[in-house]
């Protein structure tokens, strides 16, 4: 059940949970009144709570569902999003494109860049409401590679590791596979529901990497795999934060979730030693600001990139970023709003010459652009057929090593500069030591690239022929050595945060991307995909026109976005190395404010995030 902003204003909670979007994120509830369920009034929330969570994202109502299993404690999850339950665009995995830059469901942050090339701004596209993102992404649940969950750890945080990791991950996971030898290496008692189904277009471009790699003479194969998506095989709709963790656990009497409800600040009080302890939070809902009172803790799961607005808000940062914005320091930390990754993104989308191949038909999503077939898939999708059912699920993590011959010169080049520039002491301490952990990365051929096919074009269909099929090989950077930064410009708590991904400030950023432009092109022109393009292979977009390294520069340049896996920007370091959070989430020099989301990662992941650092690791940690 849902609560409203009249069960909430003027109480206190054990717990406050902050929630806009998350990594970690705990499945918010929406407006839960004292007594369980989600609201949309503020007045009426309890007395006090233990917790207070900011924001109902994916790790936000994780950690409220665990917290609130405790009948003593009292947790309120605030969440700025509409509550948004039984939305086909969240439940039907085909159906979230409809989610992109709506309101409704999208945040849609637009970036800047110092850089000034792009000819548009890169929109990151986050879920506004119950949820968070875990509503709107592409259904991928993979983990990284063990070398980055131990870089946690080399970068000062005790007891981040593999086997912590893999321990968490069982109990988040759920695997329903047909084979019983699969089902019985899976996890028992768990949440998330992770599962495997044949896709409903496996006679399109079902196409096998591993021949890929081989007909193309690489070195080795390795870090091809089809992923498990997070999909409910009952019903085929989309398995989130919001229906594992929120809808089972609505009843609770102690669990109050309220949606509409705006964080405007954290509201703290000075210690004497030079803390500050959060007493509440003062959040907008209804036109009008309210407070809320906590016992214990407030956790913040918005994301990372409200997570440090918030924050900001609060008056913890970096001085002279909160006065230029009017807000007063109240907590000097000026690692709130740096060192900010995300995986740069782009593909290459081809003509499909070949529509049938051993008789079969090459399906492909690009009917769907036609009323009349939409609502035949429409129709399909309840029983688990059609174009609407299928997730992204063939996807392949490489190192650089095993996509570019020329890999040898472009790592010694890049390893030089970095370390010509650390004995010149040109990055600051936690810099110096991510980028030591990323060169050794490279030298180890830790997989840090991504190559995925998607059976449909990935632009709008204004550039596109639309009775043409289209397939299209994306790329992915997943370990950048660029870093941008999240700050607010005003104390205006509506007004989006200033977000620059300083994309390619680092060279060696876009030299590998273009490495992997050349690496696509090189799969079309290898079977069985040449057969299936008409061994033509005719580039649609962006442009076939590019063949040098600088003419792909100048178009990367132009077409870059990302996966939508922002970063960093309270980075879980020590206070020395320019951390937020020390290695038990807690913020530096408060007493009782945790962040909970994947803004306190502190070097990215080689893989896609949401099944990454499973939120129950992060709950059992701040306990």
């Amino acid at each position: 059940m849902l609560a409203d902003s009249t069960q909430v204003a003027g109480k206190n909670f054990d717990y406050i949970i902050v929630g806009e979007y998350g990594f970690f994120e705990v499945c918010h509830v929406a407006y839960a009144p004292a007594g369980g369920g989600v609201s949309r009034k503020p007045g009426k929330l309890a007395a006090r709570y233990v917790v207070l969570t900011l924001l109902a994202q994916t790790a936000g109502l994780a950690l409220a569902a665990r917290l609130s299993e405790d009948t003593t404690l009292s947790v309120l999850v605030l969440e700025a999003g509409e509550a948004n339950l039984n939305e086909k665009a969240h439940l039907v995995p085909r159906q979230r494109s409809m989610q992109f830059n709506n309101p409704k469901f999208d945040w849609a942050f637009n970036t800047m860049t110092l850089l000034g090339f792009l000819a548009d701004l890169i929109v990151l596209c986050r879920g506004k409401g119950l949820g968070g993102s875990s509503a709107m992404n592409f259904l991928v649940w993979n983990k990284p590679a063990r070398e980055y969950l131990e870089s946690f750890g080399h970068l000062g945080n005790e007891g981040w590791n593999w086997e912590r990791f893999a321990e968490y991950s069982k109990k988040a996971e759920r695997f329903n596979m047909q084979n019983a030898s699969w089902v019985s290496r899976s996890a028992e008692n768990n949440k998330i529901g992770v599962h495997v189904f044949t896709s409903p277009l496996d006679s399109c471009v079902f196409v096998s990497y591993n021949f890929w790699f081989r007909s193309s003479d690489w070195p080795q194969v390795h870090g091809t795999s089809m992923f498990a998506s997070t999909l409910d095989p009952k019903t085929h709709l989309r398995a989130y934060a919001t229906t594992a963790y929120y809808e089972p656990n609505a009843s609770r009497i102690n669990l109050t979730v309220l949606v509409s409800a705006h964080v405007v600040k954290v509201n703290t009080k000075a210690n004497g030693d030079g803390t500050v302890t959060a007493i509440g939070v003062s959040f907008l809902c209804g036109g009008s600001v309210h407070e809320v009172f906590c016992n214990k803790e407030v956790c913040l799961a918005a994301g990372a990139v409200m997570t440090p607005q918030i924050l900001e808000l609060s008056g913890i940062g970096d001085p002279d970023v909160l006065e230029k914005a009017g807000v007063q320091t109240k907590v000097e930390l000026p690692g709130v709003g740096a060192n900010v990754q995300e995986h740069l993104w782009s593909g290459i989308i081809y003509e499909v010459k070949q529509h049938k191949v051993d008789g079969r038909e090459v399906n492909t999503l690009d009917p769907l652009l036609f009323p009349e077939e939409a609502v035949k898939h429409a129709a399909l999708h309840p029983q688990g057929k059609g174009a609407l059912n299928l997730a992204t699920v063939c996807l392949a993590f490489l190192p650089l090593a095993a996509i570019s011959k020329d890999a040898e010169r472009l790592q010694r080049t890049v390893s030089d500069t970095i370390l010509s520039n650390i004995r010149d002491g040109k990055y600051p301490s936690g810099l110096q030591k991510q980028y030591e952990i990323q060169l050794k990365h490279l030298e180890q051929n830790v997989p840090s690239l991504e190559v995925m096919c998607s059976p449909g074009p990935i632009v709008p269909p204004s550039r596109l022929d639309v009775n043409k099929k289209h397939v299209t090989i994306g790329f992915a950077l997943n370990s950048p050595f660029s870093r941008g930064t999240i700050h607010i410009t005003s104390k205006d708590p509506l007004a989006h945060p200033e977000i620059d991904p300083h994309v390619f400030e680092e060279h060696v950023d876009l030299q590998t991307l273009v490495e992997l432009v050349k690496f696509c092109r090189t799969l079309a022109m290898t079977d069985p995909l040449k057969d299936i393009l008409g061994g033509e292979c005719d580039e649609i977009w962006p442009a076939a026109n590019t063949e040098t390294d600088e003419q792909i520069e100048d178009q990367l340049r132009n077409v870059v976005s990302t996966s939508y896996h922002t970063v960093g920007s309270c980075s879980m370091l020590p206070l020395e190395d320019g951390g937020v959070v020390d290695s038990r989430l807690k913020v530096y020099h408060t007493t009782n404010v945790r962040v909970v989301d994947l803004s306190i990662v502190p070097l990215h992941i080689g893989s896609h995030t949401q099944g990454a650092l499973p939120c129950v690791n992060l709950i059992e940690l701040t306990r």
